[in-house]
Order: structure tokens, then C-alpha cells, then sequence
């Protein structure tokens, strides 16, 4: 075999600039993001801790973004309800949107109130979906007992238990539930964001 030969047959280590330059590109922006995540996960697990140690403050800080979420909300949806053609959907849209900015602004100014509403909301979504489960649970242990149901039973039991508990613990768990609660998403929110921050690190090529 000739040395031209052999050098045709001999894998090629120079590859296309343009495919190079974007690969490289395509490393260093996922490389920002990466500490962009790290930075955004610790802060995110930072706030969950301070929440869930100081559950009062993280009480009113959740009412106020709920607040501010549902005048937010109110805003954009006046703005979309001028935009139906039908009468009653204009109607009902700018109703929905004006209840949510007087509900959101009630908030602010009443934010003891604004936490006793929110705290009875969520008493209410624990009893309703636990009562669910519970039904869902029973009737599919009745149909498979390999479905999961008695997990799902298990948990809807729980969800009702806490629900009395809470009940029965107001006005004092108001002060905590929101805050905790709060805590334990951006808690959770941080993690899966390094998660996310460690996982686009391993699939970086090693510097040479």
C-alpha cells in the first residue's frame, strides 16, 4: 500500500472551521448558562431556607407575590378583553380581570386578610385533593390491586389529615403554612436547577 493511500485511509483531524466555530460557540453559551443556573439554584435554595426558618416573613412574602401576580394578571386580561368580538365574552373577561385586580390590591392593603384568604385556599385544595385521591385510591385498589391505589389512598388520607389539622390550627398556622410551603418550592425549585446546572457541565467537552 502507497503512503498516499494509507493517508487517505487515516481518519482526518482537521474538520470544518464553520462546524468547529459553532460547536465552540454552542460550549461557551451553554458553559454561561451553566453558572447562570448555579448562581440562580443556590440563591433560589438560599431564599427557601430563609422562608422555612422564618415562616412569618415568608407568610406575607407569598402573599405579596400572590398579590402582585393576580393584578398582574387583572392588567393583561383588560387589555385581551377588548380584543373578543362577542359582547358577553368581553364582559365576562373584563369581570375576571377587575375582580383579580381588586382581590390582588386588597391584598397589598390588607395583607393580614390577604394571608387568612390564601391559607383557607389552601386548607381547601389539601381536603379537596386529598378526597379525590382517596376516591381515585378506592376505586382502582378495587379494580387492580397492583394499580398503586393504596398509595394513592395512603396520600389522600394524609392530604385530609393535614387539612383538619390546618383547620383546626387556624388562626395560628396562617402565620406559617404560606412561608413554609413557599420555602419548600424554592427549596425544591433551587435543587433541580443546579440538577440542570450539573447535568449541561458533564455534557461539556474538557478543556484542552
Amino acid at each position: 500500500m502507497s503512503s498516499n493511500e494509507f493517508s487517505d485511509q487515516m481518519p482526518r483531524q482537521d474538520g470544518d472551521p464553520q462546524a468547529q466555530a459553532a460547536a465552540y460557540d454552542a460550549g461557551r453559551h451553554a458553559g454561561a448558562n451553566q453558572w447562570v443556573l448555579y448562581a440562580l439554584g443556590i440563591i433560589s435554595i438560599l431564599g427557601g431556607v430563609i422562608a422555612i426558618a422564618m415562616p412569618l416573613l415568608g407568610t406575607f412574602a407569598a402573599a405579596f407575590v400572590a398579590g402582585a401576580a393576580l393584578v398582574a394578571s387583572g392588567l393583561m386580561g383588560l387589555l385581551t378583553a377588548f380584543r373578543r368580538h362577542e359582547g358577553w365574552h368581553v364582559a365576562a373577561a373584563f369581570a375576571v380581570a377587575l375582580l383579580s385586580i381588586v382581590v390582588g390590591v386588597l391584598i397589598f392593603l390588607q395583607p393580614v386578610a390577604g394571608v387568612f384568604a390564601l391559607t383557607t385556599l389552601v386548607i381547601a385544595w389539601f381536603g379537596a385533593s386529598g378526597l379525590l385521591r382517596i376516591w381515585y385510591g378506592a376505586k382502582s385498589l378495587g379494580a387492580n390491586s397492583g394499580s398503586g391505589g393504596g398509595w394513592m389512598l395512603a396520600f389522600g388520607i394524609l392530604s385530609v389529615a393535614v387539612a383538619v389539622m390546618l383547620w383546626f390550627g387556624l388562626p395560628f398556622s396562617a402565620t406559617w403554612v404560606l412561608g413554609v410551603l413557599l420555602g419548600i418550592d424554592l427549596a425544591v425549585w433551587g435543587a433541580l436547577m443546579i440538577a440542570l446546572a450539573v447535568r449541561i457541565g458533564r455534557g461539556l467537552p474538557a478543556a484542552a
